[in-house]
């Protein structure tokens, strides 16, 4: 009767850990919107795609932004924000490279690229004041 005890209690810890990560990932699945950075490892991993991922770093000062947009026009859109800069010729090199040309202007200020995937959309815009370049990838799927 006590091993039996003891196994039930091991598996309900397992199961209420389970459900208390799982949780998390299901707000971050659900969320309609999260702003994070590199540190925060589960947001992180979570949400940035694998472009936003491998871009270069172009300061030392950047930050993510994800939305979901729903509606009539249902979008992902992810954002990488870099502070204190604004050339972005790497980031048009990285592009290049990952098979993305560029179009000329987005809705947004900044150049439009499009990949092979017709629903995903890269603006690289240059902001002024503060100085910052914004990466914008959406996702219309």
């Amino acid at each position: 009767m006590k091993k039996s005890v003891k196994i039930m209690l091991a598996v309900l810890v397992v199961c209420v850990i389970s459900i208390f990560y799982g949780l998390k990932y299901l707000r971050m699945e659900f969320a309609d919107g999260a702003d994070y950075t590199e540190q925060d490892k589960k947001e992180y991993n979570f949400y940035t795609p694998e472009l936003l991922k491998n871009m270069p770093r172009v300061s030392n000062a950047y930050r993510f932004h994800y939305s979901n947009v729903s509606g009539p026009n249902p979008a992902l859109i992810y954002q990488a924000i870099f502070s204190g800069t604004t050339d972005s010729s790497q980031i048009d090199s990285y592009l290049e490279k990952n098979g993305y040309k560029k179009t000329g202007m987005c809705n947004s200020n900044g150049d439009c690229w499009i990949g092979k995937d017709p629903n995903v959309t890269v603006s690289v815009g240059v902001d002024e004041n503060p100085n910052a370049i914004r990466v914008e990838m959406v996702d219309k799927e």
